[in-house]
């Protein structure tokens, strides 16, 4: 993967019930392929946390894609 690769540390989570943007273009009827991406939390129904390290890693994932031949 590209997060491997790079040496960028992640983890994988699925919501199974979450909803984005990218669902309700599939239940409208698109055929997408889609990812949500982003720093891990805590407390995500009050006040949200998360360690620095999380949001630096998720940039480096972010600069890594766009610079990657992934992207047109």
């Amino acid at each position: 993967t590209l997060a491997k690769n790079q040496d960028i540390p992640f983890k994988l989570d699925i919501y199974p019930f979450y909803g984005s943007d990218a669902s309700a273009a599939m239940s409208a009827g698109a055929e997408v392929k889609h990812a949500l991406l982003g720093a891990g939390i805590e407390s995500s129904h009050s006040y949200e946390r998360t360690h620095i390290d999380s949001v630096v890693a998720t940039e480096r994932m972010v600069d890594a894609y766009l610079r990657s031949n992934l992207v047109d």
